[in-house]
């Protein structure tokens, strides 16, 4: 099996929510998973769904692999570094401010090319 990765560092938004999305889309054939993503309602559907368009070009321009011949292998998403922001409140008159998280992830997309349909690759 030949595995064809691509990621997205940095991407803005919680991990907890583009694992929402990636645990909907694990189990999926690549075109369903593709459809699925496209008309999600989450916010964070768009950055993992041009993680995995990411993938299918780097199949088709790098390995001359066609779509159907993919497979999902994994979907992974890992926390990023937060960034810290003052965030100025009324909490009385002792507590005046405080610390906002503002959250980063790491996306990864592995795709798996079938057996036997490797169209000119070198083993």
């Amino acid at each position: 099996m030949q595995k064809i990765i691509a990621q997205a560092n940095f991407v803005h938004g919680s991990p907890r929510k583009y694992r929402l999305v990636a645990d909907a889309v694990r189990k999926l054939s690549l075109t369903s998973a593709l459809g699925q993503l496209a008309n999600m309602s989450k916010r964070a559907a768009g950055p993992v769904l041009k993680v995995v368009q990411q993938a299918v070009g780097n199949a088709k321009n790098n390995f001359k692999l066609s779509p159907g011949d993919l497979t999902i292998g994994g979907i992974i998403v890992n926390e990023g570094p937060r960034m810290k922001r003052q965030d100025v409140h009324a909490h009385g008159a002792r507590f005046g401010s405080g610390v906002r998280h503002k959250k980063m992830a790491h996306i990864k997309v592995e795709l798996l090319a079938k057996d036997g349909d490797t169209h000119g690759t070198k083993s």
